[in-house]
């Protein structure tokens, strides 16, 4: 069986290196990190993480905390704990959900038994109870979500008030001065998810600013309630035909409803939403978005998190990642 030091030897490199990528330790520049990862995949490699937590005194798991509101598409979500897996997994950890619904107790356990080396909350809302526990511990955390108050703790996120702009501009900037606004129900911004609130609030501000008129349309996540609600929405005429979406099961169920009443788009409908590219690729969408990128979204966080770890004394940090506009074909020019 190959060791860490025969993995060092093929690469030519030090065991201290080797062990940095494993670990996440330190920074290793791309090339030399290529040609570790080579000589592992060459010497089929495997780390001991059982040995390396007795010689560490750490379990080599990261605690994913989810916190799942009824009103959230679940497919959505489950992109994001593919993601943290694979992230977590390419340094050396392992994932354990904690997915109790009293989510601040579950951190409290977590952090008393030290179950875990840290951890990873999801769906972060503004005054989360899940953040007390973590800020009096200084237990290593970091947030997926951009809380006003983040209480000293490590926060990533996409830059979703960024991702409103790009998508209002491009409205407007296609001559368009009416839109519906898909969003999701009303329970979910009622909850303070930060998400949603930081999407609603800069696309509301930013089509004041630019003179595009929004009209809100709360839609459910239930694929019936989706469809129908949607299929009313398109058959009303006092609704635009320009559709703004910030709700992952409505732009998944768009298909099928366009399929339902025989509309196409751009043709009889301009389209614009925040969604992954997973999920364009599982319902076929193709419509101009912003992508909301769970992968570079977890890397991030595991990133920050594993040098949290690494180096508890240091200032916390806000890190948003700016999001980018994949244009397709389904906007209409509206000059």
């Amino acid at each position: 069986m190959a060791t860490i030091g025969d993995v060092a030897r093929e690469a030519g490199v030090s065991r201290s290196t080797v062990s940095s990528v494993l670990t996440g330790r330190k920074f290793v520049t791309p090339e030399t990190r290529a040609r570790i990862e080579a000589a592992i995949a060459k010497l089929d490699y495997s780390v001991n993480t059982g040995a390396r937590a007795l010689a560490t005194s750490r379990t080599m798991t990261f605690g994913v905390v989810v916190r799942f509101h009824e009103a959230e598409f679940s497919p959505a979500l489950a992109t994001y704990l593919v993601a943290f897996s694979d992230a977590a997994r390419e340094r050396g950890y392992a994932v354990m959900l904690l997915t109790e619904s009293d989510g601040a107790e579950a951190v409290r356990r977590a952090i008393a038994g030290r179950q875990v080396d840290g951890l990873i909350l999801l769906n972060v809302l503004d005054g989360d109870p899940r953040l007390e526990p973590i800020s009096r511990s200084g237990f290593p955390a970091v947030l997926v979500g951009n809380p006003e108050d983040p209480r000293g703790i490590d926060a990533v996120d996409l830059d979703f008030t960024a991702a409103a702009t790009m998508l209002v501009d491009h409205l407007v900037d296609a001559g368009h001065r009416d839109a519906m606004f898909v969003q999701w129900p009303e329970e979910l911004y009622a909850s303070g998810s930060t998400y949603a609130t930081r999407f609603e609030r800069e696309a509301l501000r930013r089509a004041a600013e630019r003179g595009l008129r929004l009209a809100p349309v709360p839609v459910p996540v239930g694929p019936e309630q989706v469809r129908a609600t949607l299929r009313a929405a398109l058959q009303d005429p006092a609704l635009p035909k320009t559709l703004l979406i910030h709700n992952d099961a409505a732009v998944a169920m768009l298909p099928f409803v366009l399929g339902d009443l025989g509309l196409e788009v751009p043709g009889d409908l301009s389209v614009v939403s925040l969604h992954s590219a997973e999920l364009a690729r599982l319902y076929v969408l193709s419509y101009t978005a912003v992508e909301s990128d769970p992968t570079a979204v977890a890397e991030t966080a595991v990133e920050v998190l594993c040098r949290r770890i690494e180096t508890p004394q240091a200032p916390a940090r806000r890190r948003l990642l700016m999001p980018r506009l994949d244009r397709k074909s389904s906007v209409d020019p509206n000059e």
